[in-house]
Parts: structure tokens; C-alpha cells; sequence
């Protein structure tokens, strides 16, 4: 047993071993049992994670690489399963069959989405419990060992909020529902298996990770790269949780403590059309610096994305929905995130197609070498004033918005000013805004288009979506307006039963 638990860290060393950016050591110093003789040593073990975050290939799945490389692919598939991007054709079929909803249909494979993320997050997950169980035997400074700790039931965190949110509806309303295995120690998930639980166990393991986590960075070293979590991203996450959960409180209180707590700030309308690229955006709380030599090439996550960049989304561009785009004000400088339609058309190739995405853009031609954004401040002021909001505390949301948004647009006070209090969501796919919280939905969905959030939006405010209204460009026109559907769900993965004793296809698999 214990040989396979390192042969899993081992991959991770492996991984991290090309990570020249990040502190690393070579792998005959951090190899087998030595991995957590030292700090140093064990952060070997954590970059490796860290670097597996935006690594393709047959760690996570047998085939389909482009679409499964790291939490990155996982931001787009969401957005893509959501109302607010188009992926206007197939083009090499890349992520057009999460934009179809053709991914329930594939429960059965290997190399499906249900298995790649099921398979992603549980390796993830078992090499931060053996990071956590093994770090305090390693000898080095406290308070780095402390920062390897606290990173690591962060990590888990994260990866638990995500499997909670893909293989089962959202949390207010299913807290009894079943939930998914959770495993805590790196041994016993590599025997016989545990069952579901319920969905409020997990959220419960989340929560106790996080205040964890946040405990322990108190007395821990200061943040040695951006790739790290730290005590500002554990509130961020913390925040993101407590959202999905309604608890307005926590999410108010720990948004602000992100902010708080973070070194970043928000960025200059320069930055805001520089391309969402590189890791100097002084916004950025994390994300992935990739260089030349880590490099995916055509199966990343720009290649999908950047029309421009002679990837494969050069004939199938990811745009913006044409109702979103038309809420934009015109001298808001987020509308430069997209192509103009009244001066454009819809070329069978390249990014000068109407509605194409133009946030994201790669930093140099000829090199897939852009950073990958997971965390930033303007989501902890949106988070807050949404919490806000539904606290009634009226000033403090309107407050809070505007620090967030109203540098990017001369008119926003005006919009704002001109929106009556009120916190009954009634904003669905294409409107209408009629109080303040659809206000501050609408502006989330405008800023943080593209960075993964819009599908466990849909699921956690229970609006549903239609692309199909009038004036619509969706390619598909799909429509899904019950709030308890199932179709953004992923059925479990058919490896789970057979390698589970406490699974039952018949009565554990999702509907």
C-alpha cells in the first residue's frame, strides 16, 4: 500500500521537476520515502501539484488531452456548458460536445468528461492527504512547513467544492442528497472505496479545510509564488463556498478578508484589455506562470480560446453571447473583450468574427507561454457585494460595486444610481434587471466572462438558462429552464463502480 501512495507523490515530483519558476529540487533528492525528510524536499511534492494543474495527457484520462488540461479546461467546459459563450461551430470537435450537451451520453468512457474530472481531482486529493499527514515529520522552518500544510488542506478544499459541483446539484435544497466520497487519510482510498455520503458531509469537510487552512497560515512563512495559495485565497475560496451555500454572512466577511489580506490590486483599464496573460496583472491573487520550456502547445487552454493565435480556436471562436454583449455599455471598456458585430462579420476563420472573445489573447506570438488566471481581487468585491445585497445592506453592495466596476465605465455611476434596492432575483438568460441584486449578477457575468463560473452560477441561483431568445447567436440553441435539471450534472464515471465495493451503479449513479 505504501508503495503505491509514493509511486502517486513520485508523479507529482516528476511533474514538478520542470517547474523552473517554482522552487524545486531534483527527484534523487525527493524521491520514495525522502519526499518529506525536509521542507524543502516537500515542496517539491506541492509544486508538483501545483504544475499538474495545467498538465494534459493520460494521468487524468486515456485520450481527449485537449480537453482535459487541468482546472483551466475545467473553467472553460463550465462557461461553454453555460448561456453567456458561444462556441460558434465544432471546428476540430474540441469542447463542442460540452457546448451540445452531448457529455451525459458518455457516462461508460474512460476518456469522458464524468471519469477525466472524477479521476483529476481524486489524484489531487490523495496527494494532499498525504501531504497533510506526513508534513510535520519534515524537518526544516516552521513556518514553512506550516505554509506546505495550510496550502494543502486549502488545495483539498478547492478540489472537494468542485467534485461537490459537478456530480450533484447545488447545495440549498439537496443538503441530503448524495454527496461524493470523501477521503481524508492517503491510504484508504486506495483499498476498497467508501460511499457517497451527502452532499452537506462534504460542504461540511470543505468548511472544516478551509478554517483549517486559515488557521494554520497565521503563523506561516509568506507566499513564494504566485502558483501558491495563501491566506488571501483561502478567504477568497472560503468566500466562493459560503456563496454556493447562501450563507451571506461568511461570504461577506471572508470576501473582505480576502481583500484585506491580498497584496493585489485592482488593475488599470490598461490592464483590462492587455490580454488576461500574465501573472504581472496586478489583480491576479493566483494563477499558473507557464514559460517556454512548460509550454502545452496546441492542447491548452489558448489554443482553445485565442482565435488569433492560430490554434485550434481559430475556427471554433469563443464569443460572447450577443444579449451579454449588448448590456455592455458602449463607453465600457470591457466591451473591447469582444468583437464589435456592426464591424465584423462571420469569417469561416480567425478572431474577426462577430461577438469573438478578445480577453483572452496570448502574450507572444508564436509561443503558447501564457499564464493561467484562477483567482482575482474584483471577484472577492463582486462576491461581497452580492452577500451584501442579500443582507439588505443596500449601501454596502452599491459601495462595493462601484469600487470594482466603475473605473471601466464613465456611465456606470448613472446605471447604477438609476437601479432601485432589492434583493428577489428575477434576472434570467436575456433580463430582465429590475432591482439592485440582478444588477450585480448582471455585472458578475459581464467581468468575470471566460474564468469559469457561469454554469455553478446557473445552478446555485436556480435561473436556468435559454440561448435560444430573440436575437440570439448561440450555435445551439439549447434551453434548459428547470432550475433542478440535471443536464449540467455529471453522471458518475462507470471505473468508480467497478473499482468500489460501496458504489452501486443502480442506486448511486446520478439520474
Amino acid at each position: 500500500m505504501k508503495n503505491i501512495i509514493y509511486s502517486i507523490i513520485f508523479i507529482f515530483i516528476l511533474i514538478s521537476c520542470s517547474e523552473d519558476r517554482l522552487e524545486t529540487v531534483p527527484t534523487n533528492k525527493a524521491s520514495g520515502e525522502t519526499v518529506f525528510e525536509t521542507v524543502e524536499n516537500a515542496y517539491t511534492a506541492l509544486n508538483g501539484i501545483y504544475r499538474a494543474f495545467y498538465v494534459y495527457g493520460n494521468q487524468w484520462v486515456e485520450y481527449y488531452e485537449h480537453e482535459n488540461a487541468g482546472i483551466a479546461a475545467l473553467g472553460l467546459a463550465a462557461d461553454l456548458f453555460g448561456d453567456d459563450m458561444v462556441q460558434n461551430e465544432g471546428g476540430s470537435g474540441w469542447f463542442w460536445y460540452d457546448y451540445n450537451y452531448w457529455v451525459r451520453g458518455e457516462v461508460n468512457s474512460t476518456g469522458d468528461r464524468p471519469y477525466s474530472w472524477w479521476n483529476m481531482h481524486y489524484q489531487f486529493i490523495n496527494a494532499a492527504n498525504y501531504i497533510i499527514a506526513n508534513i510535520d515529520d519534515a524537518t526544516g522552518d516552521e513556518a514553512d512547513r506550516n505554509s506546505i500544510k495550510a496550502q494543502a488542506y486549502a488545495f483539498r478544499a478547492s478540489c472537494y467544492f468542485n467534485l461537490i459541483r459537478l456530480y450533484q446539484r447545488t447545495y440549498v435544497g439537496h443538503e441530503n442528497d448524495p454527496g461524493v466520497p470523501i477521503y481524508t487519510d492517503p491510504s484508504n482510498n486506495q483499498t476498497e472505496g467508501k460511499g457517497r455520503g451527502t452532499v452537506t458531509e462534504v460542504y461540511t469537510q470543505i468548511n472544516a479545510d478551509l478554517d483549517q487552512a486559515i488557521t494554520v497560515f497565521q503563523n506561516a512563512s509568506a507566499k513564494k509564488h504566485i502558483s501558491h495559495i495563501d491566506l488571501a485565497v483561502a478567504h477568497g475560496l472560503k468566500a466562493r463556498v459560503a456563496l454556493t451555500q447562501e450563507n451571506w454572512s461568511d461570504a461577506a466577511t471572508h470576501a473582505g478578508l480576502a481583500i484585506t489580506n491580498t497584496s493585489s490590486s485592482l488593475m488599470s483599464t490598461d490592464d483590462v484589455v492587455a490580454g488576461f496573460n500574465s501573472v504581472t496583472n496586478p489583480e491576479w491573487m493566483w494563477g499558473s506562470e507557464i514559460n517556454n520550456e512548460q509550454t502545452l502547445s496546441s492542447s491548452s487552454f489558448w489554443a482553445h480560446m485565442d482565435a488569433g493565435a492560430g490554434g485550434y480556436a481559430e475556427e471554433s471562436r469563443k464569443c460572447a453571447s450577443s444579449w451579454l454583449y449588448d448590456q455592455i455599455g458602449n463607453n465600457d471598456v470591457r466591451k473591447d473583450w469582444f468583437v464589435d458585430p456592426t464591424t465584423s462579420a462571420d469569417n469561416s476563420t480567425g478572431p474577426d468574427f462577430r461577438y469573438n472573445q478578445l480577453k483572452f489573447r496570448i502574450e507572444q506570438e508564436g509561443s503558447w507561454a501564457s499564464d493561467l488566471l484562477y483567482m482575482r481581487l474584483a471577484e472577492m468585491y463582486l462576491i461581497q457585494a452580492e452577500a451584501e445585497c442579500m443582507l439588505t445592506n443596500y449601501t454596502s453592495a452599491r459601495n462595493l460595486l462601484t469600487t470594482a466596476i466603475a473605473y471601466k465605465d464613465p456611465n456606470f455611476a448613472a446605471s447604477l444610481g438609476a437601479i432601485p434596492d432589492g434583493n428577489a432575483l428575477s434576472l434570467g438568460t436575456a433580463g430582465p434587471v429590475n432591482n439592485l441584486i440582478d444588477f450585480i449578477i448582471l455585472q458578475r457575468r459581464i467581468e468575470l466572462w471566460g474564468e469559469g463560473f457561469r454554469i455553478f452560477d446557473i445552478q446555485r441561483l436556480k435561473t436556468g438558462f435559454d440561448r435560444a431568445y430573440a436575437g440570439s447567436n448561440h450555435s445551439i440553441q439549447l434551453t434548459i429552464t428547470d432550475p433542478e435539471s440535471w443536464e449540467w450534472i455529471m453522471m458518475l464515471p462507470q471505473k468508480e463502480f467497478d473499482g468500489n465495493i460501496n458504489m452501486d451503479y443502480s442506486t448511486d449513479q446520478n439520474p
